[in-house]
């Protein structure tokens, strides 16, 4: 919010050149948004390179698995794997996006 304000309020006597321009964002609020578009934009790229890590991995075990049943065994604990992932991912973006839009509700749980 732009406010004219010679101290942070207006007096109704205050004279026009004690007036200057003073920015009240609400104390530290773009920080605090800031923090949470940084703090979302680290859990993606954490997440997105921990799915990447585990889609190589079982590509990896899939090449050396020796008959179909290991094969099904792999690609049924990789599916697994990554719907449990991508549901407690859904819900952490969840967290962050909320302080980014209510910078002053606290920290996410870890």
């Amino acid at each position: 919010m732009n406010m004219f304000t010679p101290t942070g309020r207006l007096k109704p006597d205050a004279q026009p050149d004690e007036f200057r321009i003073r920015w009240d964002l609400e104390p530290y609020a773009v920080t605090a948004a800031m923090d949470a578009w940084l703090d979302l934009g680290s859990e993606m790229q954490s997440f997105y390179a921990d799915r990447v890590r585990q889609d190589v991995e079982t590509h990896h075990r899939a090449m050396h698995c020796t008959n179909p049943s290991e094969l099904i065994g792999i690609q049924a604990a990789f599916w697994q794997k990554a719907v449990k992932d991508y549901r407690a991912h859904a819900g952490r973006m969840a967290e962050l996006t909320a302080r980014i839009w209510f910078p002053g509700s606290g920290q996410p749980k870890t």
